[in-house]
C-alpha cells in the first residue's frame, strides 16, 4: 500500500464521523499496522511485513537533507484550498506515534532516557545521523497543530477532538509519546475510573489527585497493559496525569468507548450470591437509549428504566470474569473483578453487584479466598456485626460468600476491598438540590444542592471555600460524613465556584420565572421526582388578572401559550419546540407573537418551562380574540384569548409583527382544532366573518 492508502486507511479508522465529540487517540503500534492492512487486503498479514510496508510507504515521503518539508508543503496546501478531502499527514504523525510506540526496544538504552530519536530515524530510514532529525522540532507540532484545527474547527468535533498534549519537559516529541500512552479501547476503563469516583461534568481536580485515585482504582479493575507499564514509569505518569485531566475536561457522565459510544456498566446478578449468575444493565438517568441490537435481538429500553436484565450470552457469567457485549448504540461492559459487592434490588428481583457498599443497607459479598481474611477485617471496622457464610449457597471454587454484611461507617481501605467501605475513593460531590433538567449543574434559585464531603473517621476534612468565603470546619462524627447545605449560604442567582481543598466545583443557581394564571393550572409530567414535589400557589385562578407567585420549572399556566419542551404534552398540547403563535382579531387582523425566552433558558437544552404571552397581548393595537398555535408538523389548534386589561404590564416580554388579511386568510384556512369542543361553533363563526 501507498503513502496515500495507509493515509486514508488510518484516518478512516481513527477519525469516522462518531457519536460524540470526544478525544481521540491517533495510538498506532505493530499490531494494528497489521490488522490495517489484513482488513485492507483480505489476506492475514503479518507483524513483520506489515511494518515494512508501512515504513516502504512513509519513506517515499519523508527523505533528504529536509525530510519533512515534502508534507509540510502539502499540509499547507491542503488547507489553503479549504481542507478538502483526508489530511495528508495522518500517516506522516501516526508513524511519529509508532517510533513512541518502539521505545522500549533500543537495547542498552533506558526508557528513562527517552529513547525515541533512534527508533524514529530507523523507521523514517534516516541513517547516518542521530538524535532529531532536521526540522522535527518545528514541523512536526505544526502538523499536530493542523489535525487540531480540523477536528475542531473545520469539523466541529464531529470526528473527534484532538489529544495530543506536549510533555512537561520533552518538548518536542511530547505530542507523539502522549497518542502511545493510551489506546482507543483504553478509553472505557477512564471513563468507568470517572464514573466510580463520582466525577460530574465540569469538575475540576488536580492532576495529582486524579493519579493516585487512578492508581488505587487500577488495583481492583485489572486494566490494560498498556496502563500498568504507564504506571510504573517514571517518566510517562505525568503524560498519563494529563492525560486524565484531559478526559476530565471532556467527560459528560458517560464513559465512551473509541468510537464515541456509550458504555453501559453490567452488574452480575444472582438470587442468593451463588449460581446460577447472570446479567443486568445498570441505564444511567442521562442516556436516552430506547432500544439497542444485540447478537441480532433488538432490546427495548422502558422509559425511565434504571436496570435492565439480559439473557446471559452463550458462555453463562461467572464471578472473576469480564464480560463485553458489543451492541450498536452502546458498549455494555462487565469488569473482572475479586471482589463483588453485593445488593438486594427489588426493580430486578436478584441480588446485584454495585460499585460500594452503602451505610445501613444489607449486602452480600463474594470475594476471592486469598482476600477473604482481610475483606472480613474491614467489614467488621465498618461497624457491621453478625456476618455469616451461608453453607447452602453454591459459590464457586476459590471464592467464599459473606451475608449480612451492614456498614455503619467508613474506614480506610484500598486495593481489592476498597469497595467494601461506603464512599470508598469517592470525590467531594453536590447531591440533591432542585437540577434543571438539561442544564449542567444548574438548579433553581432557593433549592440549591448540598456538598457531600465522604471522609473517613481517621481522615481530616479539607477546608472548603464558598465564593471565595472560608465555611467553618464542621465536626464529625465517626459514622457521618460530612453535608453542607448550600441553601444557606447561597441566596442570588449566578454561577457560585466551591474550592475543597484544590478541587474546584461550579453550579448555577437560576432565577424563577413569573407567570400569570387565568385558566386552572396544568402541570407537566415531572422528568424526576424533585419536580413532582414543589407546590404551586395559585391566587384567584379564575381572575384573568391574577398573577400566580413564583412557579417552578416544570409547571404551566392556562395563558401562557408556548412550552420549550421536545416530548408532546397532555390536555392542550401547547406549543412544542419550533413552533408558532399567532393571535387574532376582529377584520381579519392578525400578529405573530414572539414571546422572549428568559436568558438562562436560552443556553439550556429544552429547559420545560412557560412562557408569559399576556404582556404581548397588552401591548397589542386591536383585541385579540384567538390564540393560534401553528406546529411544526403544520397542524394547528385554536383556542380564545385571554381578556386582558389595557395597560396592565407595560413593556412587552418579547415582539410582535401584525401580519397581512393575506396572512390572516392562509392561517385560518388550515387544519385546525378548536382547544375545547364548545369553542367549535364560534370558531367556525369566527372564520365566516360572523
Amino acid at each position: 500500500m501507498d503513502y496515500d492508502g495507509w493515509n486514508s486507511t488510518l484516518a478512516e479508522h481513527f477519525f469516522a464521523i462518531r457519536e460524540a465529540a470526544t478525544p481521540v487517540y491517533l495510538s498506532v503500534d505493530d499490531a494494528l499496522l497489521a490488522d490495517l492492512l489484513t482488513s485492507r487486503s483480505k489476506v492475514l498479514v503479518a507483524l513483520p511485513a506489515a511494518a515494512d510496508d508501512f515504513q516502504a510507504a512513509i519513506r517515499s515521503v519523508v527523505f533528504g537533507r529536509d525530510p519533512f518539508e515534502g508534507i509540510a508543503s502539502r499540509a499547507r496546501q491542503w488547507r489553503r484550498n479549504g481542507a478538502i478531502g483526508t489530511p495528508p499527514f495522518i500517516a506522516m504523525l501516526a508513524s511519529t506515534v509508532l517510533a513512541a510506540a518502539r521505545m522500549n526496544r533500543s537495547g542498552g538504552t533506558g526508557v528513562g532516557r527517552f529513547s525515541y530519536y533512534g527508533p524514529l530515524r530507523e523507521l523514517l530510514g534516516l541513517h547516518g545521523g542521530s538524535g532529531m532529525p532536521d526540522g522535527y522540532d518545528v514541523i512536526v507540532p505544526t502538523l499536530w497543530g493542523h489535525l487540531k484545527w480540523w477536528l475542531t474547527e473545520h469539523e466541529g468535533g464531529r470526528r473527534g477532538l484532538p489529544s495530543a498534549i506536549p510533555h512537561p519537559t520533552q518538548v518536542n516529541i511530547g505530542w507523539s509519546l502522549s497518542q502511545a500512552v493510551l489506546i482507543g479501547s483504553d478509553r472505557v476503563q477512564v471513563g468507568l475510573f470517572l464514573s466510580a469516583i463520582g466525577a460530574q461534568p465540569g469538575d475540576s481536580v488536580p492532576e495529582a489527585e486524579l493519579l493516585a485515585r487512578f492508581q488505587q482504582w487500577v488495583r481492583l479493575n485489572r486494566p490494560s497493559p498498556r496502563i500498568q507499564r504507564a504506571l510504573a514509569s517514571t517518566e510517562l505518569r505525568p503524560v498519563l496525569a494529563s492525560i486524565l485531566q484531559q478526559e476530565l475536561t471532556h467527560y459528560d457522565g458517560l464513559p465512551r468507548n473509541a468510537s464515541g459510544l456509550p458504555c453501559v456498566p453490567l452488574s452480575l446478578t444472582t438470587d442468593a450470591g451463588g449460581f446460577p449468575y447472570g446479567i443486568a444493565a445498570r441505564i444511567p438517568s442521562h442516556l436516552r437509549l430506547e432500544s439497542f441490537n444485540l447478537n441480532g435481538d433488538v432490546i427495548r429500553v422502558p422509559s425511565g428504566a434504571e436496570w435492565l436484565p439480559l439473557a446471559p450470552p452463550d458462555q453463562k457469567p461467572t464471578p472473576g470474569s469480564a464480560l463485553e457485549l458489543a451492541a450498536d448504540t452502546a458498549t455494555l461492559t462487565l469488569p473482572a473483578r475479586d471482589l463483588y459487592v453485593l445488593q438486594a434490588n427489588d426493580l430486578v428481583g436478584k441480588w446485584t453487584s454495585v460499585n460500594t457498599a452503602e451505610i445501613g443497607v444489607p449486602h452480600r459479598v463474594l470475594v476471592k479466598n486469598s482476600s477473604a481474611a482481610q475483606a472480613e477485617a474491614v467489614m467488621l471496622a465498618c461497624g457491621s456485626a453478625a456476618l455469616r457464610r451461608p453453607r447452602r449457597v453454591q459459590v464457586p471454587p476459590g471464592w467464599t460468600l459473606f451475608s449480612s454484611y451492614t456498614p455503619t461507617r467508613s474506614t480506610k481501605a484500598s486495593g481489592i476491598v476498597g469497595p467494601l467501605a461506603p464512599l470508598h475513593q469517592q470525590l467531594a460531590r453536590l447531591s440533591g438540590g432542585l437540577r434543571i433538567d438539561g442544564g449542567r449543574q444548574t438548579f433553581l434559585l432557593g433549592y440549591a444542592p448540598d456538598l457531600v464531603l465522604p471522609t473517613t473517621p481517621d481522615s481530616q476534612p479539607p477546608a472548603v471555600t464558598v465564593n471565595g468565603v472560608p465555611v467553618p470546619p464542621v465536626s464529625l462524627a465517626a459514622t457521618d460524613t460530612i453535608t453542607i447545605r448550600l441553601a444557606d449560604l447561597v441566596h442570588t442567582a449566578g454561577e457560585h465556584q466551591i474550592e475543597v481543598g484544590n478541587r474546584k466545583l461550579t453550579f448555577t443557581l437560576v432565577e424563577r420565572y413569573r407567570e400569570s394564571v387565568a385558566l386552572p393550572l396544568l402541570a407537566l409530567p415531572p422528568r424526576n421526582d424533585k419536580l413532582a414535589t414543589i407546590p404551586s400557589k395559585i391566587q384567584n385562578a379564575a381572575s384573568p388578572s391574577a398573577r400566580a407567585p413564583w412557579l417552578p420549572p416544570g409547571h404551566l399556566s392556562g395563558s401562557c401559550f408556548g412550552s420549550y419542551q421536545r416530548t408532546p404534552l397532555p390536555s392542550m398540547s401547547l406549543l412544542r419546540l419550533g413552533g408558532s403563535i399567532y393571535a387574532l382579531g376582529e377584520n381579519r387582523l392578525a400578529a405573530l407573537l414572539v414571546p422572549e425566552v428568559p436568558a438562562w433558558i436560552a443556553t439550556m437544552d429544552h429547559v420545560p418551562h412557560a412562557v408569559d404571552i399576556e404582556p404581548l397581548l397588552d401591548a397589542l393595537p386591536f383585541q385579540a380574540l384567538w390564540l393560534l398555535q401553528v406546529t411544526s408538523s403544520r397542524k394547528a389548534r385554536v383556542q380564545r384569548a385571554p381578556v386582558v386589561q389595557p395597560g396592565t404590564y407595560g413593556a412587552p416580554s418579547g415582539s410582535w409583527r401584525v401580519l397581512s388579511q393575506a396572512d390572516w386568510h392562509r392561517l385560518t384556512s388550515g387544519n385546525i382544532t378548536p382547544d375545547a369542543a364548545a369553542c367549535a361553533q364560534d370558531w367556525t363563526d369566527y372564520t365566516a366573518g360572523k
